[in-house]
Parts: C-alpha cells; structure tokens; sequence
C-alpha cells in the first residue's frame, strides 16, 4: 500500500493537472518503470468478459417416488405448486368447506392432505408427509383413525408398503376434489423468472415437458433487468403441463424441432425435440449431456 502522504500528494497534483487520479498514478508507475527497466510498462491486462458459454443450472433428478406421488396427487385435482405450498378449496367458503394443501419441501419432502372446516371447527381428514429420500410415510388423520402411523413406502411401485400410500389415496377419493384451471400461456411465461432460480421448480419444468416427449434448456439473463410491474401469478404443475402441451401442439402444428421463449428477465427457455439436441447445445457451447466429455451426473 502507498503511504498516505504519497497518496495525498498524488491526489493534489492529479487535481491541479486536470487529470484523474489513477491516470496520473499511472503516468508515475510508467515513468518509474521505464527508468528502472529501460523499456515502457506494459499495458494492463483487460479483464476477462463474462463466460457466457458456461452451462445454466441443471436440475436435479425427480426419483420414482416423486413422479408417482405428483400423479397421483395430480389425478386427484391437488395443486401442485413449483414452490412452498399451496391451499386450495374445494368446496365451500374460508368460513365452512374443504380444503386441500400440498407442500412441498424441495423435492425430499412432500407433505399433503384435506382438512374439513364446519363452524370453526377444523376435521384432518387425512395428512400424510412423505419421505422421498428415505421413502417412509407418516399418516395422520381424525377420520381414518387405522391410518395414523409411519411406514415404510418400499423402494419400488410394486412393494407392499406402497400399500399405505394406496389406501390414503382411495380415502381421498372418496371426497369430491376440483382443480383450478391451468394459467393462459402468457401469464405462466410471464410468472416463471420469479420461479427459476431455484429447485423444485426448474426439476418440474423439465418434468412438465418430458411428459409431452421435449426436452428443455433454461438460459438465465446475463445482465440486471428491472422486475415485472405486476406480482406474479403463484404457478403451479398442472399450469406447466398445460404450457408443454401447447409447446408439443405449436411443434406438430409448424413442424419444429427448436423453439425459443424469451422471458421479461432477459433469459430464454428452449424447448427442444430429442433429435434436435446436439444442435442446440453446439449454438449455446455446451457439452451435450450423452456426450462423452460431459461432466458425471450432467443431465
């Protein structure tokens, strides 16, 4: 570091020059290095520019029990929100009426169930938090009191501790459930920059649409743009399977194998056929996921 009275000096004599500070320090480190190494100093190093090519964040796999729990909760009209949880009502009003909620925490943890509310007096129908690393299942409920207990959930669809899953899902069906109507194309488009920064929404985002046969590439924004004016719409699963489905019918409809979305953010979603991945990943520098060179564990 300059001792202080240099710094000071050099900073009154910059001034009484006219020239900026750095610039005349630099004048000085020049004239002293020509003096002492009989050459010119050389130009300063300019710094790298941003690596564009490197590849966004890739989501993490959704395991078996995921897909089957989100299915099923699907099949049975839940919300399934990208983030935190979500509380919907099936029938009724916030006074009297049943409600449904789905939580989700990461995609470790899922918890979900029905609560009955009459006259200020709340009924669990049936919670259930499901353990999708260690595949164990806690069942609570007023209703169906043989239900409350842990279980072991198994490792595969066909095992018998599946079971308990099961009969939590035929109890749900015995109430009538109701699923709120997916977003238009352009709100869901308009909402997912407030959603794609993290996990589990990115992971069922490229759920959404492996469903519908595509496969998709998330470009985040290189640079600072200003937030959307409006509060985003709180999206959920079924409202991206609705949007990869509109995506599968545009690619059959103009017969594409490349589509790009640009988001108000300044990132881009790039939906793709399978076919067309090499070609997508050559334009955005990127090691393909089958390629040899590709990292272990790269999707």
């Amino acid at each position: 570091m300059l001792d202080v009275r240099l710094t000071d000096a050099i900073r009154h004599e910059a001034k009484a020059r006219g020239l900026r500070e750095s610039e005349f320090a630099t004048d000085i480190l020049g004239d002293w290095y020509e003096a002492r190494f009989g050459g010119r100093l050389p130009p300063a190093q300019p710094e790298a520019p941003p690596d564009t090519s490197a590849p966004p964040p890739q989501p993490a796999s959704i395991n078996a029990t995921v897909e089957l729990l989100l299915a099923k909760l699907e099949e049975l009209g839940f919300i399934i929100p990208l983030q935190g949880m979500a509380t919907q009502c099936l029938h009724g009003d916030e006074r009297n009426g049943l409600w449904a909620t789905v939580t989700l925490n990461g995609l470790d943890t899922i918890e979900f169930g029905l609560v009955e509310r009459t006259d200020g007096f709340a009924q669990n129908i049936l919670h259930c938090v499901v353990d999708t690393v260690t595949r164990r299942a806690w069942l609570t409920s007023d209703a169906y009191g043989e239900l409350n207990q842990g279980r072991d959930i198994g490792t595969k669809i066909s095992t018998k501790g599946l079971q308990a899953l099961d009969d939590a899902f035929a109890r749900l069906r015995e109430f009538i459930m109701a699923k709120r109507k997916p977003l238009r194309y352009d709100e869901t488009l308009a909402a997912l920059p407030h959603y794609l920064d993290q996990e589990p929404s990115r992971s069922l985002l490229v759920l959404a649409f492996q469903r519908m046969g595509l496969e998709l590439v998330h470009v985040p924004p290189t640079d600072l743009v200003i937030s959307a004016a409006e509060a985003p719409q709180n999206v959920a699963l079924h409202d991206l399977n609705a949007l990869a489905q509109y995506v599968r019918q545009e690619f059959l409809r103009m017969g594409k194998t490349v589509c790009t979305f640009p988001l108000w953010d300044g990132g881009e979603l790039i939906a793709y056929a399978p076919e067309a991945r090499a070609f997508v990943y050559a334009g955005l520098r990127m090691q393909p996921p089958d390629s040899p060179n590709a990292e272990e564990g790269q999707p």
